[in-house]
């Protein structure tokens, strides 16, 4: 399973990512945690990030980058991973899609930690920060507030934003986290065969085929548009996904010529073929 925790300071998610990551047995990644081992062992990344430290200046996105990519890099990354503290903009939730679609990594689900202010405030203060006071954690927050909103829309349009209620106490939420990868939507199933797709084709029902490949990394992100479609309105019309390495036929017999390539039949007639990821939205 991979998975993003997104939320504000003081909505738990770092607690809940350690605690998690245990019960899954896969790795929590904190950016803050990679980019300080980093600087400990005085790699190249980590005394390139040390001297915009020192300026008093943030890690610019390029490093660290590296330093999540270079994290993937890792064994223990195979069953999956929490990403914590990263991505904070929307310029970083872009460079995390095409990283993760360059190393062919599933896209991941996003957990968002919503908690009103005056919780969070309270919250941070009693956490005991020296130079934390209601004004200066109020800023903070307004700032979160104004790169995260973005990043919202960003995930919500991918179908993999679950909102978890971060007011409640630790266990509640623990115990929603606890459903994660149980409560998984209807899925397109995969078509077979020529003759699956004829068959389907032959149907009076609309259909939808998504044209895709285990190796292709925008396809991922489509995958979970068919699957939401597949769920809701699965009783109305027909949506499968296709494997064009194993139905290369298929392909060339619809003009199919890049994928992620969605299909879209009635009566047996094709009616429209979208390509790339936006069009879906």
């Amino acid at each position: 399973m991979q998975l993003i925790f997104l939320g504000p300071p003081g909505a738990g998610k770092g607690t809940q990512a350690v605690s998690l990551s245990k019960r899954l047995n896969i790795p929590h990644i904190s950016t803050g945690d990679i980019l300080r081992e980093a600087i400990a062992q005085q790699t190249s990344l980590g005394l390139q990030s040390a001297t915009y430290l020192k300026a008093g200046e943030l890690v610019p996105d390029v490093l660290i980058m590296s330093l999540i990519r270079e994290r993937f890099s890792q064994p223990d990354v195979s069953k999956g991973w929490i990403l914590d503290g990263f991505p904070r903009t929307l310029r970083q939730a872009t460079a995390l899609d095409d990283l993760l679609s360059i190393l062919q990594q599933p896209y991941p689900k996003v957990v968002y930690f919503k908690a009103q202010s005056g919780i969070l405030i309270d919250r941070l203060l009693r956490a005991g920060r020296q130079d934390d006071t209601v004004a200066s954690i109020r800023r903070r927050l307004e700032i979160y507030n104004e790169e995260t909103a973005p990043l919202i829309e960003h995930y919500q349009k991918r179908l993999c934003l679950t909102t978890v209620n971060a007011n409640h106490a630790v266990e509640e939420v623990a115990n929603a986290l606890s459903l994660l990868g149980t409560q998984e939507i209807g899925t397109a199933k995969f078509i077979s065969n020529e003759a699956e797709f004829d068959a389907l084709l032959a149907d009076e029902v609309p259909l939808v085929v998504d044209c895709t490949a285990s190796w292709c990394g925008p396809c991922k992100l489509v995958a979970p548009m068919m699957d939401k479609l597949a769920s809701e309105f699965g009783d109305r019309v027909n949506v499968y996904k296709l494997d064009l390495d194993r139905n290369k036929p298929v392909a060339s017999r619809f003009g199919i010529r890049s994928i992620p390539a969605v299909m879209f039949f009635r009566n047996g007639e094709l009616q429209e073929t979208l390509t790339g990821v936006s069009p879906y939205d």
